[in-house]
């Protein structure tokens, strides 16, 4: 039952490289030339930690900006919904910061990846009032 047990947590387990050189669709292929050997040294990374995400400080494009009322509040729930349907890939965060309704998207460390994306949003949304924001706190994934 032990020896069971033992396999299968090793089983869930890969070392930092290996999660680095999953392929993954629609994302790029990184291939890291090593010694093998050298994958004990660096540590493993559990199934429970793929989906934590850290907290940073960064940038996130506001796609919508209404007052306090009750159509800013239908608005922004509108844009959310969207955004969600032509972006499921980006996240999407839509609440009321005093003293108005906002709609935001994305976790960027850098405002290059902002910026590329905000150019996207103006082209392919009917959304024209697209800026970024800085100095947000953002989730980055581990």
């Amino acid at each position: 039952m032990m020896l069971l047990f033992t396999a299968l947590a090793s089983a869930q387990q890969r070392t930092l490289v290996q999660e680095l050189e999953r392929d993954v669709p629609g994302k790029g292929k990184i291939r890291v030339e090593r010694d093998e050997r050298t994958d004990s040294l660096i540590g493993t990374v559990s199934d429970a930690m793929l989906g934590t995400k850290i907290k940073a400080m960064g940038y996130r494009i506001q796609v919508f900006a209404g007052n306090n009322t009750r159509a800013s509040k239908e608005k922004a729930n509108e844009v959310d919904k969207y955004l969600r349907s032509k972006y499921p890939d980006m996240p999407v965060y839509t609440g009321f910061k005093s003293p108005r309704w906002l709609c935001t998207v994305g976790d960027f460390l850098y405002y290059e990846e902002a910026y590329e994306v905000m150019r996207k949003l103006k082209k392919e949304t009917p959304y024209k009032g697209i800026i970024i924001l800085r100095n947000q706190e953002i989730r980055i994934p581990l």
